[in-house]
């Protein structure tokens, strides 16, 4: 009988042993993750930063191009130019908002396979978001240096020169397509189009990435 309680003894010694071991190991992963949540809040801030001059940006051009085309409605290549160019600014505030929505909606509280899937979708957003806001200024740059021009100057340079317009826009699109083809070529290489798609998720994005694959490894640990 005493070896038989010495060893319910022992038995329930190490039941309480893993009880701590286990209690120490949560309350060490619940440190790291709220440490390493908060570095990824703070690695985001510049990515946030930054949309936020983007919207800034956004606004002003709408204005001044919003401006521009509601004084110039009775002629048309100036409508034109105006209209194109607000459109631009439109999209660059829509683009920093979303972008904004997304980041501020990532629920740290949740399991690291969710919060993966959000940073994905800010990821994803903020790289074919960006090539569909910036690839366009390829063929809006001659829009711009028109209503530039002619806002500042007073000068008409679709009236004044308008072989310049055409060259202006012909290497617009000469530069979009050799963007497309480059796209396209990488897009076939796998490795290149992860370095491309690495390249223009920034690193604030990179490092958020890494953040939680180092949560995932210590929670399998």
């Amino acid at each position: 009988m005493e070896t038989t309680v010495e060893l319910d003894d022992l038995k329930r010694a190490w039941q309480a042993l893993d009880r701590r071991v286990d209690a120490q190991a949560a309350l060490n992963l619940h440190t790291f993750k709220d440490n390493t949540f908060d570095k990824m809040r703070g690695g985001l801030r510049p990515l946030i930063f930054g949309q936020a001059i983007q919207i800034a940006v956004g606004v002003l051009i709408a204005l001044w191009s919003g401006a521009f085309w509601t004084e110039h409605l009775d002629t048309p290549h100036l409508l034109i130019a105006g209209l194109l160019v607000h459109a631009a600014g439109i999209s660059m505030i829509a683009l920093g908002a979303a972008m904004q929505v997304l980041i501020a909606h990532i629920d740290y509280s949740a399991p690291v396979l969710a919060i993966q899937r959000q940073l994905a979708q800010v990821r994803k957003l903020y790289v074919y978001g960006g090539l569909a806001a910036g690839l366009p200024w390829w063929l809006l740059w001659m829009p711009a240096l028109m209503v530039f021009l002619k806002s500042t100057f007073e000068f008409d340079l679709y009236a004044a020169a308008p072989s310049v317009i055409w060259l202006g826009s012909a290497a617009g699109v000469a530069g979009l397509l050799a963007t497309w083809l480059l796209l396209r070529w990488a897009g076939r290489r796998a490795q290149w189009a992860q370095r491309l798609e690495d390249s223009a998720a920034g690193s604030s994005l990179q490092r958020a990435r890494r953040m939680l694959e180092e949560i995932a490894r210590f929670e399998q640990a």
